[in-house]
């Protein structure tokens, strides 16, 4: 999931960058790599926030599941 909205935003990012250059004329670069090295930063963020939720749940799957096959 997380790689989807990751391809997602950086498209809507990338038509942004798109829209600066052709509307406003052109951009300035060091702003657009500015942009672009801290949208890396929040996806990559984003990222490990899903897999800490996915080992997260994992865990607590295993431990249910544990507990009911101790049961039987």
């Amino acid at each position: 999931m997380s790689n989807v909205v990751s391809s997602d935003v950086r498209t809507l990012v990338n038509a942004d960058k798109f829209s600066a250059r052709t509307v406003g004329g052109s951009a300035r670069p060091e702003v657009i790599e500015e942009m672009d090295r801290e949208l890396t930063k929040v996806i990559e963020d984003f990222d490990r926030a899903v897999n800490v939720e996915a080992l997260r749940l994992a865990k607590e799957t295993g431990k249910h599941a544990l507990s009911q096959s101790e049961e039987n």
